[in-house]
């Protein structure tokens, strides 16, 4: 080492937030390291360096400005300097940067190894690191009063870079800085070095997931810019540190996350690509938020649900005719209790509609009637109606301030408070009047709607049941409730088929690896449906094979095996009964053939008293 005297521990001083203020300028340190790198578009560099002060070392940059000085000074590895000006910041690094200083000797001897690095001292004492009581994120420049040295222009940074533990560095943007921001709708894995500009739109849930391949944790949430909204997701350490980071409704630049095409199995938003967070993901809170939307809506308007697909995702909006109170649902595979609480939102088109809210949100449910909500991220359904109901991932926001919604209230207030609305249930597998006159025949269904491998067909049709096979009418179904992989999706059960294990009578699931004395079974029952016009062979998955006969299928199986005439006769007292079905009809392929397969997405008992009030009608228009 130099007979130059190191300003020893001056490093953990201008870190620590009980010696930043009085740290003495100017400081005696050795460069441990350096490597220059480009700064574009400049000529000029900026170099990397490790640094040390004979007791702490840090990571640090030396300022472009200095460039020329180094080139002219011979500034090297183990070279012996004096700092008359700095600026801190942190990252998952601590980051000392030398604004100005001289080279008092070029080289010297190597530092000794018991060097301690300052990251690890503020990770093992964090109440004294100065960095994280700083207001606003801010870093401090110290400048040397030497006489004769000028300080370099723009001396203050104002950049603060903090990251929770390593990997999701989180950045408070300089002020004034400008960033080059991509929007999110042009995000590909064929654009690299991008950055957004984009608020948490929805911030899911902390989650755990399980399957035969281990256990981890994942965090699910939506960004949202002017031009687009995209789902990102993060895994395990990852997922931990962005959860804590990320704040709903809070604005962010981010960069370096993996781009994949979107599994829209789990994603209900239109762009094709979503994002993965790891180690590597830089997010920068941003304070000027003003030209980045809270929330981007595409409305669906109350009529033209009924032509959607069951399971789409849309945005209505509507004035908010009647709230029902609360209820609890319990599933019938696991015994879990939902609370469940569903609204009627009606819009201009004349028609309502029931939306169904679920747990929290349905026991914290305060928007009175009357006001106007706009509803994102709710799922079309059809079962026993055509409903909606809110994703986890959906929120409703009252009097959104849209002149959409503005005009929506002056209608409400003004006409529709006093209108009678079409309900979208008619559009189900019941038998409600104009739902009735929609129905065809069996031989028109087997003619015209033979689905297709991307998109199923929807009709509806009167039928008896004349024919339910006996056999195979039921599957053991795992009962394991499985944590979903993407956390805006709640756990769902498992529902493999189980395999029998002859070497001791146990069940067996090779996607859960769990083991079980018996099975919980499921049904897929085929069912011969007859009309005037023809016959057609339809499946009924679990719950609607439950409303056909009235008994589960593990209790079925278990007369079955017990007296197998019981369980015949259940099936028979089903025959030669008129239902309303809803039938989906989809192409699937079979031994390389194509064959168009039926299945029932909903059944429902013939409401006689609106199957007169409708013939009334029809004899009534044939009589004028």
């Amino acid at each position: 080492m130099s007979s130059l005297q190191l300003s020893k521990g001056a490093l953990k001083q201008v870190f620590s937030k009980e010696g930043h203020d009085s740290v003495q300028i100017p400081m005696i340190l050795q460069i441990t390291n350096i490597k220059a790198f480009d700064v574009s578009p400049s000529d000029s560099k900026k170099f990397r360096i490790l640094v040390n002060d004979g007791v702490y070392s840090t990571h640090g940059l030396i300022d472009e400005s200095c460039s020329e000085y180094i080139k002219n000074n011979n500034c090297q590895r183990y070279a012996i300097v004096q700092v008359n000006a700095f600026s801190i910041f942190a990252t998952s690094k601590h980051f000392f940067v030398i604004k100005n200083f001289e080279v008092l000797a070029p080289t010297s001897e190597k530092s000794p190894n018991n060097i301690i690095p300052i990251d690890t001292y503020f990770l093992e004492h964090p109440e004294e690191n100065y960095l994280t009581v700083m207001k606003k994120s801010e870093s401090r420049d110290r400048e040397s009063p030497v006489p004769g040295v000028t300080p370099p222009l723009a001396q203050s940074t104002n950049s603060f870079k903090s990251e929770v533990g390593g990997g999701v560095a989180a950045q408070s943007k300089p002020a004034g800085t400008h960033r080059k921001v991509s929007p999110i709708e042009t995000i590909s894995p064929y654009q690299n070095n991008w950055t957004i500009k984009a608020r948490v739109s929805y911030k899911g849930d902390l989650r755990t997931w399980s399957n035969s391949k281990g256990e981890g944790k994942v965090f699910g949430f939506n960004l949202l810019d002017e031009s687009d909204e995209i789902k990102a997701s993060a895994f395990n350490e990852t997922a931990e540190r962005a959860h804590k980071l990320l704040e709903e409704g809070k604005v962010y630049y981010i960069s370096k996350a993996r781009v994949a095409a979107a599994r829209k199995k789990f994603n209900t938003l239109s762009h094709p690509y979503e994002l993965t967070f790891d180690k590597d993901t830089e997010i920068t809170e941003c304070f000027d938020e003003s030209d980045v939307p809270k929330l981007n809506f595409n409305f669906v308007k109350l009529d033209q649900v009924q032509n959607l697909e069951a399971n789409a995702i849309i945005d209505v909006l509507g004035a908010l005719k009647t709230v029902f109170p609360p209820f609890q649902i319990t599933a019938k595979s696991t015994g879990k209790v939902f609370d469940r609480r569903n609204i009627l939102v009606v819009d201009e088109t004349g028609f309502g509609i029931e939306l169904g809210l679920w747990n929290n949100t349905a026991t914290d449910f305060n928007i009175e009637e009357g006001t106007v909500v706009a509803v994102k991220g709710c799922k079309v359904s059809d079962y026993d109606g055509r409903t909606l109901s809110l994703t986890q991932a959906g929120s409703i926001i009252p009097n959104p301030g849209t002149p959409e919604s503005f005009k929506l209230k002056g209608w409400y207030d003004n006409i529709g408070i006093h209108e009678s609305f079409k309900s979208l249930k008619i559009d189900n597998a019941g038998s409600g009047g104009d739902k009735i006159s929609q129905r065809i025949s069996i031989n028109q269904a087997l003619e015209e709607h033979s689905g297709s491998t991307e998109k199923p067909d929807y009709f509806s049709i009167k039928a008896s049941v004349t024919f339910c096979k006996p056999e195979n009418f039921a599957y053991p179904a795992c009962p394991n409730l499985v944590q979903n992989a993407d956390a805006t999706r709640p756990a769902q059960v498992c529902n493999k088929k189980l395999v029998f294990q002859d070497n001791d009578g146990t069940w067996r699931c090779e996607r859960c690896a769990k083991t079980y004395e018996e099975p919980t079974w499921r049904y897929v029952l085929s069912c011969s449906v007859t009309d005037s016009t023809g016959h057609m062979w339809v499946t009924l998955f679990n719950d609607q094979a439950e409303k056909l006969l009235g008994i589960d299928a593990t209790e079925l199986v278990k007369k079955k095996e017990q007296k197998s005439e019981v369980a015949n006769q259940i099936m028979n007292n089903t025959l030669f009964k008129e239902f309303s079905l809803r039938v989906k009809a989809k192409q699937e392929t079979y031994n390389d053939e194509l064959k168009t397969r039926y299945s029932a997405a909903g059944i429902n008992e013939l409401d006689y008293a609106s199957e007169s009030q409708f013939l009334i009608k029809k004899l009534d228009q044939l009589l004028k």
